[in-house]
């Protein structure tokens, strides 16, 4: 008996440091294949697990693999319609392709589910200055900057724009 609670511990102990490895690696990891590893095993072990698909997703586009990054981020909406990150991710994936108009209509999805999200109002305010749309541009940056006064980007964006402080 002493020998079967043995090995189901060490069966046990053998799983949890699998399972850390891949889940910290799929978080946020300045190497974006290691994070593409990471979260690629999880989506092994659970293809429902959004959150991988999210991050997955990301780091594809942090590193300019935009159809797989979109590929990611359609399967995570497809998991959880209601995750803003994955409408701001496949966002930003479409923002790869320069697809501005599928870009704001994802952001604006993921304001619908999150309006505190600064993230999404950087990424519609690009697009819109990237179509030319100069006042919808600064008041997305401007959002985002009251969401998250230390947005660096919104800032210099808004400065670009002749807005700015």
């Amino acid at each position: 008996m002493l020998k079967i609670v043995i090995a189901a511990a060490a069966v046990l102990l053998t799983t949890a440091a699998a399972w850390a490895g891949p889940k910290e690696d799929c978080e946020q990891n300045a190497d974006r294949q290691v994070q593409i590893r990471g979260c690629t095993a999880i989506i092994a072990r659970n293809p429902r697990a959004t959150w991988a698909y999210v991050n997955r997703s990301h780091a594809h586009e942090r590193i300019g693999q935009k159809e797989k990054s979109l590929a990611d981020a359609n399967k995570a909406i497809s998991l959880d319609p209601s995750n803003a990150l994955a409408y701001i991710n496949r966002a930003a994936a479409y923002i790869l392709f320069k697809n501005y108009a599928a870009a704001i209509a994802d952001t604006d999805k993921a304001i619908s589910i999150d309006p505190a999200d600064g993230l999404a109002y950087v990424n519609r305010g690009f697009c819109h200055e990237q179509l030319g749309n100069r006042e919808p541009a600064i008041a997305d940056y401007s959002r985002a900057l009251v969401l998250d006064p230390k947005n660096q980007y919104a800032r210099t964006a808004l400065k670009r724009l002749g807005a700015g402080d």
